[in-house]
């Protein structure tokens, strides 16, 4: 998997959590959901700051490679890019079709790394 489709995994699951008010993302939620190495998940999300789709604080302290953050939101711009086809498989890679029920469903490929 490439560092784009983890990626836009991660958005999509930022994306759900928002709204299906859920928990918002922080480190031990990703490892846990996404059982991947913690260098695969520092990737994305720094992928997803550095694009302004996410914002969040990048705190001392990494976990199995992950570097500690503070979700703060999705952004605008995230929002927009998950609810675009075509941005979105322009930016990851792959298609999602949100539609009218907003709940995401991801396979993780927890085995790649």
């Amino acid at each position: 998997m490439t560092i784009q489709e983890d990626t836009g995994k991660i958005l999509l699951f930022v994306y759900d959590c928002y709204v299906n008010n859920k928990s918002k993302p922080n480190p031990k939620i990703l490892f846990e959901t996404t059982q991947w190495d913690g260098r695969r998940i520092d990737r994305s999300i720094k992928y997803l700051k550095e694009l302004e789709a996410i914002e969040i604080i990048l705190t001392a302290g990494q976990i199995n490679g992950l570097q500690t953050f503070i979700f703060r939101k999705i952004t605008p711009l995230g929002i927009n890019i998950v609810e675009n086809k075509p941005e979105f498989k322009k930016n990851f890679g792959f298609e999602v079709n949100i539609g009218l029920n907003p709940s995401v469903k991801l396979s993780w490929g927890a085995s790649e790394k």
